[in-house]
């Protein structure tokens, strides 16, 4: 019997640690056999690893795949079993993905809103009507240095007068020198198809397109135009030696009606715009669609959200990062019923600005890496830089890694501040995307 028991210990071992090692564990989203094929915290269902988030939710994701195939199961003809899967002969002759000879890497670094609240945009009054946020980046400037292209969202317009009644006022626009602090720290490209980009109306969409175009012509905008010209070509497509990527931002909400002459304004996804998705995918390697989307205080999509994902999907978007909501949402994959799949960001939470919403100090930067040699394009590496707005009504409010952040600084900003509360909502938040500790 003992050696019976010890045997059963040995093979299960053996499974285990000797078949798969640490270093041999499958990745988020790849072949596996059981639990322990995973990388740790990953699930093995469906024979792919899976986040917690997507086991129990990969029926509406629709990660329930239906050419699922294995010793019992056999696949239709002209089709091969592949890693578990029923693949067309021609697409397993085609696929060269694993190909790595004369490989280039993309490494792309994702924030999310920039909401510049009481606290934050005090933090940034000198004297005579002039402002500077540059002390908003100061600790997080290296990584978007770092990074082939930094991309931000700027939820607000901007406002060039501050001597207008009413300047500034919480939600409906932001002092223009925000612009000079986000070029400043590294940013290329910035988001502005939001919930607020018409609260100052026509006005607010035209003069802060004209302050990028006048001062900073190398940041790219997007989201939102001044003519029906320009939201014809309202994209952007990235160029690094052999890979093109394909750049979309989009909103999904609309706060205020848009008058319909209007309406071009403000890039929001609607059925016409799918056509300009499908055209971009034939002209790049890997697209990526920015959405705001979702409910402000959600910390997991909506169904609506996931049909949505889905619907992109199926147009061969390959990454969404979704913005909006203030807490940092799970990252998860979706399948169209095409089969065609891609990984959401569902919201990277409050990048900069202070919601006394609990916990919605914690934000996230998305780090991205899109590889190609000789093959196609794909998701080589991705992760959470967990981030905490350090609130001061000063030039002290700043945003700080998590992993730089101590207990001492907390305590300034709160009494009750609690760092072992924050990076437990963190893990809770992002799991094992990002390290918390």
């Amino acid at each position: 019997m003992k050696q019976l028991i010890f045997l059963i210990f040995l093979i299960k071992y053996s499974l285990e640690e000797g078949i798969f090692k640490r270093s041999q564990r499958s990745k988020h989203g790849e072949d596996c056999v059981s639990d322990s094929a995973c990388e740790e915290g990953f699930l093995c269902r469906l024979n792919r690893c899976m986040t917690k988030f997507e086991a129990k939710n990969f029926k509406s994701l629709g990660l329930l795949d239906k050419n699922i195939c294995g010793p019992k199961t056999n696949c239709p003809q002209n089709t091969k079993c592949i890693k578990h899967r029923c693949v067309d002969n021609q697409t397993v002759i085609e696929s060269e993905r694993n190909n790595t000879e004369n490989e280039n890497d993309v490494n792309l670094l994702f924030a999310g809103g920039i909401l510049l609240n009481r606290k934050a945009l005090m933090s940034g009054i000198r004297e005579n009507n002039i402002f500077n946020y540059d002390h908003l980046f100061t600790h997080i400037s290296k990584d978007i240095k770092n990074a082939n292209l930094a991309i931000v969202e700027q939820e607000t317009p901007f406002h060039i007068d501050p001597t207008e009644k009413n300047f500034p006022k919480k939600g409906m626009n932001t002092p223009k020198e925000i612009a000079d602090s986000i070029s400043n720290a590294g940013f290329k490209v910035v988001l502005h198809a939001t919930d607020y980009s018409y609260y100052k109306k026509d006005k607010g969409i035209i003069n802060t397109l004209n302050y990028w175009k006048t001062k900073f012509p190398n940041v790219k905008t997007l989201g939102i135009s001044s003519t029906v010209e320009e939201s014809e070509k309202d994209y952007f497509i990235y160029k690094q030696q052999n890979i093109a990527i394909g750049i979309i931002n989009f909103s999904g909400l609309i706060g205020r009606s848009i008058p319909k002459e209007n309406k071009f304004m403000v890039n929001t996804l609607t059925k016409e715009k799918l056509a300009v998705i499908d055209k971009l995918k034939k002209e790049t390697d890997f697209l990526i669609i920015c959405i705001n989307w979702g409910s402000k205080d959600s910390k997991t999509p909506s169904k609506k959200q996931i049909n949505l994902a889905k619907a992109l999907a199926s147009h061969g978007v390959d990454l969404i990062i979704g913005n909006h909501p203030v807490f940092v949402n799970p990252v998860s994959y979706v399948r169209a019923e095409n089969g065609y799949k891609a990984l959401v960001f569902w919201s990277l939470g409050i990048f900069v600005g202070d919601e006394k919403k609990s916990f919605s100090k914690i934000g996230a930067l998305a780090n991205i890496v899109i590889s190609k040699g000789k093959g196609n394009a794909y998701l080589s590496s991705y992760g959470l830089i967990p981030l905490i707005n350090h609130k001061m009504e000063t030039k002290e409010y700043t945003v700080y890694k998590l992993s730089d952040y101590t207990e001492e600084l907390g305590l300034r900003t709160n009494n009750k501040f609690s760092l072992k509360k924050i990076k437990e909502a963190c893990v809770k938040m992002m799991g094992e995307f990002a390290t918390c500790d």
